[in-house]
């Protein structure tokens, strides 16, 4: 059963490719974040890139990884292999390693209270104040370890700020750390499975804060939900109502309910908490796919779901497919709203959609 589990992870993480009570704290040594030397040096995806005005053959790997409404109104949308893109609902902006980009593999995307857009990426910590990129190294020992370059402690998969305005990171084998401003904590590092290594290499995916100011942390290294309430962690497996620990998502939605989205088939798909105990559906109650690897919240409290097959949307009763022309959608990584109420969703082969509710706007190469 251990060399299953262990063989699982490479599947997620060529998945992640082609897609995206315990008290204890496990705090590292606190390493002082500094600016480091932006890299101008463009790589061949980036002079490729550059080139406007063309039609490109996207490949499966080529993905809309994240999107952002920001208080101005503007869209950010994150990509796999072309930089960030801004649209301000007339045209798109393309940044890129050459403008100071830290990295064109663009994993997450944020905004914190004092309008510094964040990026997650596969080069660490970068922020945007409008006119400069900065790159914040996160603790790393430079060494390509279990995962090399498809996977290690300097890549970024989830941001998140609290309401005590740190930023969270959350890292592909090294669990997260909090950031002050000024200093980094490591947590979550050893809080899964040990790998074929012998060690830890704890991917989180995605964090998010609840209503009460606790932090959740999803683990894709079998390592479960954990949730931190700021002195005191609660580490939630199999043994505690989950029926696998494979988890790849989390969301709270409007009503106060926390959602998780696993990767694992055998068990279940979507789980929810209610504070006491975790529920869970499968395709069995009509749950679309048992991957879920994404969520949204629409103004009307319909949930969106982001599934490994289709985008499936639950009206807190039923599971439906979204459908184009009579067809699913799919291969979607994220589904956001802007300030006029459209829909966007962005995904695998350079897909990025506008839905208005009643037409789409297919806007793949629009920035190009």
């Amino acid at each position: 059963m251990l060399e299953l589990k262990i063989l699982n992870v490479y599947y997620i993480f060529f998945f992640l490719v082609i897609t995206s009570s315990c008290n204890w704290s496990n705090q590292a040594q606190l390493t002082k974040g500094s600016k480091a030397e932006l890299n101008t040096i463009p790589s061949e995806r980036s002079k490729k890139v550059a080139k406007k005005n063309r039609i490109i053959t996207y490949e499966a790997v080529d993905k809309v990884t994240s999107g952002l409404l920001d208080k101005a109104g503007n869209l950010w949308f994150g990509t796999s292999r072309d930089g960030v893109y801004r649209y301000d609902g007339k045209a798109f902006t393309n940044f890129l390693e050459t403008d100071g980009l830290c990295d064109n593999r663009i994993n997450s995307i944020i905004e914190d209270r004092d309008g510094i857009l964040w990026f997650g990426t596969a080069n660490g910590l970068c922020s945007y104040d409008g006119k400069t990129f900065s790159h914040i190294p996160i603790p790393w020992d430079g060494k390509n370890d279990l995962w090399g370059e498809m996977c290690n402690p300097n890549m970024v998969l989830s941001l998140l700020q609290d309401k005590h305005d740190n930023i969270w990171v959350g890292t592909c084998g090294r669990g997260a750390y909090r950031y002050n401003g000024e200093f980094f904590t490591n947590f979550m590092s050893t809080k899964d499975m040990k790998q074929s290594d012998s060690l830890h290499h704890n991917v989180v995916k995605s964090m998010i804060e609840d209503t009460t100011g606790n932090i959740w942390f999803t683990s894709l290294t079998h390592g479960g939900v954990s949730s931190y309430d700021g002195k005191t962690f609660t580490h939630f497996t199999s043994e505690d109502g989950l029926k696998d620990d494979m988890i790849f998502s989390s969301f709270q939605d409007k009503s106060g309910k926390l959602w998780f989205g696993s990767i694992q088939t055998k068990h279940g798909g979507l789980y929810y908490f209610d504070g006491k105990s975790f529920s869970y559906f499968t395709k069995e109650d009509g749950l679309c796919d048992n991957f879920v690897t994404g969520f949204f919240e629409d103004k009307t409290g319909k949930l969106w779901l982001c599934t490994g097959s289709e985008v499936c949307i639950y009206d807190g009763k039923n599971f439906a497919s979204f459908k184009k022309d009579n067809q699913s959608v799919k291969d979607i990584s994220f589904v956001m709203e802007d300030e006029l109420g459209s829909i966007w969703l962005g995904g695998k082969y350079g897909i990025l959609l506008r839905y208005d509710g009643e037409t789409f706007t297919d806007f793949t190469n629009k920035g190009h």
